[in-house]
C-alpha cells in the first residue's frame, strides 16, 4: 500500500485537456509526485530519471507509440518493470478492457474520468486492488 501523497505517478496522455484534468484531480486529492508527458518516449525518459515510479496511467490510443507499445517497453526495462501500468481510455467496450487485461495492463479506467471517483480509483490501485472499469 502506497499513500497517494507518497506515490510517484506518471501520466502518459497526448490530449492536453485530458492531461490537465487528470493532473488537477490527482493534485487536488493530495498526490505529491505526479508527472505528465504527452508521448510514450518522453514519459519513459522522465521515468528513468525519477527516484522510482509506482504507477503509470497510460492512454492506449496515442500517435507514434500506442499504450500497448509503451507497456511492452516499460515491462522490458530493468528499472521500471515493476511499476503498475493502468490503461486510461475512452474505449469502454468490453473488448477494450479484455484486450488490456490480455496485454498485461494492471487495470483499466475509462474516460471521461469521473471526478468523484478518479482519485479513489488510483488509491485503490496503489493499495494493490485491480480496477477494470
Amino acid at each position: 500500500m502506497i499513500p497517494l501523497d507518497e506515490a510517484y505517478i506518471v501520466l502518459v496522455e497526448d490530449d492536453v485537456d485530458a492531461r490537465l484534468v487528470a493532473l488537477e484531480l490527482l493534485r487536488n486529492a493530495g498526490a505529491g509526485y505526479c508527472y505528465a508527458r504527452k508521448a510514450a518516449d518522453s514519459a519513459v525518459l522522465l521515468a528513468k530519471n525519477l527516484r522510482r515510479v509506482d504507477l503509470f496511467l497510460v492512454d492506449i490510443n496515442m500517435p507514434v507509440k500506442s499504450g500497448y507499445q509503451f507497456l511492452e517497453e516499460v515491462r522490458g526495462d530493468e528499472k521500471l518493470h515493476d511499476a503498475k501500468i493502468v490503461a486510461v481510455s475512452a474505449g469502454t467496450l468490453s473488448d477494450a478492457v479484455e484486450r488490456a487485461k490480455e496485454s498485461g495492463f494492471d487495470g483499466f479506467i475509462s474516460k471521461p474520468l469521473n471526478p468523484n471517483q478518479f482519485a479513489n480509483q488510483v488509491q485503490s490501485i496503489l493499495n494493490g486492488e485491480t480496477i477494470w472499469e
